[in-house]
């Protein structure tokens, strides 16, 4: 007899109960079911998505994990990364690849939601949740359970490829840009931050077969996914800056009713928009005991390079006579490969083994993630993020008899993180 169509689930035991009658030694009686069974073999509450629900899912970032958010009980008040489940603690979410932790454990307890190692979508075959009473499988580790399987190949061989493009001219500008920020005059819009996206990728999968010599098929198979991410970044900021007449040491300030008998101070027009002002260097040079009648030279020189940075950013009035805001796109460039490569080997028909390689690079010239770009357009004060990050699972099944099997699984996760490679923007 012949049963189909099985649906096995990770971390969740499977079985169905077949009920045959007598027949003649030839036949074959096919069960074919599309209900859900009952789950009777364990009370662990879960969801499980598998297949199209995952590659059709439309998610920006192409990070597996960022399936969890259209699951039930799944609250994101900002980014994916704020997300919390249930409304538990980010300490009581425990994520998994291929059975090995892949949360970044050092702020477990803070950033929960986050994995050091992304899954990606095309690479993943199934995530499954636990949101109650999880299994011995899950070794007590956190109240609620994600857990991600790696695709593996097949007896056919099954492929595919995609790029995904995002360009300004398919995007409307922030709403909030339209209403809070000065009209360009020569096109009339608002600024807006230009976002470029370029997503290639690829993945394979099926026998290892080399020909004339060794045939995989029911015996060895293999699984290669690999995608980059491609964002030259650009983000728009909004700094205030000295006047020009600030700089020169001209100070200003409004006053209906200073009196400027006697004083250094002049002042134009009336009633609360009666402006006043003085040069506090002359006065500086007039005063017996102070030092100093000009700028620092230093500070005059960086005031200098800020203001000649603006040239090409959009300056208006703040309300503060001495202080002007400047809005101004900064530039920067990512750079993230996502190799993926799975092999299974049936050593024999009760032995099991396979091996799981993820190799991820995070490169950036400016690090926008932390606000670490330059605090004025093409200042060297900007900090750059560069990570190398690996994991490595191996495990072998062995299937003891028919109702006992044996699993031994071993993970490694590592890599290297560095941030603010260059000097820290905040010393302006």
């Amino acid at each position: 007899s012949a049963v189909t169509d099985i649906k096995v689930d990770v971390g969740k035991p499977s079985s169905i109960n077949i009920a045959l009658e007598i027949g003649a030694a030839n036949e074959t009686v096919t069960v074919v079911g599309g209900g859900e069974l009952l789950q009777s073999q364990t009370a662990t509450i879960g969801t499980t998505l598998t297949g199209r629900q995952i590659t059709d899912l439309p998610t920006a970032s192409r990070d597996a994990l960022d399936l969890v958010l259209a699951m039930p009980g799944t609250t994101t008040p900002g980014r994916p990364r704020t997300s919390s489940i249930n409304g538990l603690p980010k300490g009581s979410l425990n994520i998994t690849l291929d059975g090995v932790n892949v949360q970044d454990n050092t702020l477990k307890s803070s950033d929960g939601f986050f994995t050091y190692i992304r899954p990606r979508t095309d690479a993943i075959a199934e995530v499954t949740t636990s949101t109650s009473n999880p299994g011995a499988e899950s070794s007590g580790e956190g109240a609620f359970q994600i857990k991600f399987a790696t695709q593996g190949g097949s007896n056919e061989y099954h492929g595919g490829g995609y790029w995904y493009y995002r360009t300004p001219g398919l995007n409307s500008n922030y709403w909030f840009n339209n209403r809070d920020l000065a009209a360009d005059p020569a096109t009339g819009k608002a600024p807006r931050t230009p976002i470029i996206l370029n997503q290639p990728g690829f993945k394979i999968g099926g026998p290892i077969s080399i020909p004339k010599l060794f045939s995989g098929k029911d015996r060895a198979f293999f699984f290669v996914n690999y995608e980059e991410f491609r964002l030259p970044e650009s983000t728009l900021r909004t700094r205030n800056v000295l006047t020009a007449q600030a700089q020169t040491g001209v100070y200003r300030f409004l006053s209906s009713n200073f009196n400027t008998t006697g004083t250094p101070v002049t002042c134009t027009g009336s009633g609360t928009s009666r402006l006043c002002s003085v040069n506090v260097f002359s006065v500086a040079a007039g005063t017996p005991g102070l030092a100093f009648a000009n700028a620092d030279p230093t500070i005059s020189g960086l005031l200098s390079e800020i203001r000649g940075s603006l040239s090409g950013a959009a300056v208006r009035g703040s309300g503060d006579p001495n202080i002007d805001q400047a809005t101004f796109v900064n530039n920067g460039f990512q750079l993230r490969r996502f190799p993926t490569v799975r092999l299974d080997f049936n050593v024999t028909k009760n032995h099991h083994v396979e091996n799981i390689w993820n190799y991820q690079s995070f490169g950036s010239n400016v690090d926008f993630l932390n606000a670490r770009d330059p605090q004025f357009p093409g200042f060297p004060n900007h900090g750059s993020q560069t990570s190398i990050r690996f994991s490595n699972v191996t495990a072998w099944r062995w299937t003891i008899s028919n109702n006992l099997v044996n699993e031994a699984r071993y993970g490694i996760t590592g890599g290297t993180l560095l941030f603010f490679g260059e000097v820290n923007a905040g010393q302006f």
